[in-house]
């Protein structure tokens, strides 16, 4: 790795910290910086604003985390069970995460987690751009054992499989709200999976 592309990964570290713990308005670069040990011209240098650094290393960790989930998506469409794709796709982040030289498998969930409450004009290109397509994709292999649902239905039901899902992998000393760190994550999302399929055969 060169020495620039060494310091791109230092800030981009510092970045996945600091915008977890504090939100993109509280972070700062001189926060982000400081945690990264460099200052702030090698920042603007390499990324510009505050909001290209966020959109950047967004959009970065976006390769690894649909290359994992997608991989995951794979091996469990041929067996049949949508519990199985539903939980294949939550837990590769944690059970299949290949580098964390900028962020592990789980700071990434805590920094896409945060990502939810940033503005949408923050996120919303890097959403579309990198993250849209894999989930449509994750989306549509799980619709295929409920195609009587209607759109309405499948929203409320992701809706509320995500808010449960980054209660379970999300909440930690790393985030903002200091919530206890839940053990045993892999055996809480298999539960997971099993009561959405359990709520989606309702439909």
């Amino acid at each position: 790795m060169s020495k620039s592309d060494a310091t791109k990964a230092a800030i981009m570290r510092a970045a996945v910290t600091r915008f977890t713990r504090l939100g993109y308005e509280g972070a700062t670069v001189r926060d982000i910086a400081n945690e990264a040990g460099v200052n702030i011209g090698l920042i603007r240098y390499h990324f510009g604003h505050k909001a290209d650094l966020y959109r950047d290393t967004l959009a970065y960790i976006s390769e690894q985390y649909n290359e994992v989930c997608l991989a995951a998506l794979q091996k469990a469409r041929p067996t049949g069970s949508p519990e199985e794709i539903i939980y294949a796709w939550l837990a590769a982040p944690i059970t299949s995460w290949l580098d964390s030289s900028i962020a592990s498998g789980e700071e990434v969930l805590c920094f896409l987690n945060k990502m939810g409450y940033e503005p949408a004009e923050l996120t919303r290109d890097v959403y579309e751009s990198h993250y849209s397509y894999a989930l449509q994709e994750w989306k549509d292999a799980l619709q295929a054992h409920f195609p009587g649902m209607n759109q309405a239905d499948w929203l409320w039901c992701l809706t509320c499989l995500r808010g449960m899902y980054f209660n379970i992998v999300a909440h930690n000393n790393f985030t903002l709200w200091g919530l206890p760190d839940i053990h045993g994550k892999e055996p809480a999302i298999r539960r997971l999976a099993a009561d959405t399929v359990a709520l989606l055969n309702t439909y």
